[in-house]
């Protein structure tokens, strides 16, 4: 009886914790639509900062966890018993992914204009689609994997749907031709292995033994670590302005946390299988780390002569982002109670 008073207090304290977060969070959201996004540190050169930083990785971990409960239907890497688990992170993730882009757009009536505008020449226009499809097969997926049996179909529509959001997020990227930074080849790839990445680390923060996650986030790591010193080294050889920035520049820090504190930190934690809920916790933080310095400094450069932007997030984008991470939690800890799984 007291093991069980003391772990209800402890959910409670955390549900506390996430609903004053998502109340402040909504009241940063609520101060930028009435004093207007110069409250950000977004401007008319850098207009893509860390809320769409934060809506990639949110999608992308949203789409990696999605894919990786379709890859468990064919081999034994997430348990069936902790697949619906794994579907419920997917699902937060793929809103609070929502959420975010709904804080970039400035006025949420944007978003109805993209739903009905139904302008399928823009690329925002398929993505915003695909990511509601990604949700709806979870949602699906979610209803046939209740009872722990294989659900093959949908796990191969999972991995379909949770494919296909990311290469697209990473193709609009890389279609911007104003910004070579973004034409690399590397983009696209750079996208599935973020997506790849903080979906197995979030996945391992309710499975921290899993021998075949931990194997697969130490190459995933390596890789990304490797994808970052080739996309500096091949700037650096192309004369690429953007890349002093990256190194030394105002987009500097965030590239140096995603080397040190998303990478190389995260790597010698679980080489040595320690920590690995930080290790986790960290690689994630990486991939948010890639995205911003990405954004920013890709956008510095004017295509035509001007000033070079600066960037760097302002109080309000900061407690907006973690006001809608902290609704994701409260809705993955509602998702049990819906589907009657509690």
């Amino acid at each position: 009886m007291t093991t069980t008073t003391v772990t209800m207090k402890k959910d409670n304290t955390g549900l506390i914790a996430a609903l004053i977060l998502a109340l402040v969070g909504i009241g940063a959201w609520v101060y930028q639509l009435t004093a207007g996004m110069q409250v950000t540190g977004l401007g008319n050169q850098i207009v893509w900062g860390l809320y769409i930083a934060a809506f990639f990785t949110a999608v992308g971990t949203g789409a990696g966890l999605l894919v990786l409960t379709g890859v468990s239907e064919y081999l034994p890497v997430i348990p069936s018993e902790k697949r619906v688990r794994t579907l419920y992170l997917s699902f937060s993730s793929l809103v609070v992914g929502g959420l975010l882009i709904t804080l970039d757009v400035g006025n949420p009536v944007q978003i109805w204009r993209i739903i009905t505008a139904f302008k399928f020449s823009s690329m925002m226009t398929w993505d915003f689609w695909l990511l509601a499809i990604a949700a709806v097969v979870v949602l699906v997926y979610l209803l046939a994997a209740r009872g722990n049996k294989a659900q093959k179909v949908w796990g191969m529509l999972g991995i379909l749907s949770g494919m296909v959001v990311v290469i697209v997020e990473g193709w609009m990227l890389s279609a911007q031709a104003a910004h070579p930074m973004w034409g690399s080849g590397l983009t696209v790839l750079t996208f599935l292995l973020g997506a790849g990445i903080a979906g197995i680390s979030v996945a391992l923060l309710g499975d921290m033994t899993n021998e075949k996650l931990l194997g697969w986030l130490k190459v995933a790591l390596g890789l990304s670590l490797v994808f970052a010193v080739v996309e500096v080294l091949t700037g650096l050889v192309g004369g690429e302005e953007e890349i002093s920035l990256v190194l030394t520049g105002f987009a500097a820090p965030a590239f140096w946390l995603q080397l040190v504190v998303g990478l190389l930190v995260p790597m010698a934690l679980l080489a040595r299988k320690t920590s690995v809920g930080l290790a986790a916790i960290l690689a994630v933080f990486g991939v948010l780390a890639e995205k911003v310095w990405m954004l920013a400094a890709g956008s510095a450069f004017p295509w035509m002569p001007g000033q070079q932007g600066v960037y760097s997030p302002s109080w309000v984008e900061i407690v907006a982002v973690i006001g809608m991470v902290a609704i994701g939690v409260l809705i993955y800890r509602l998702l049990p109670v819906l589907f009657k799984t509690e």
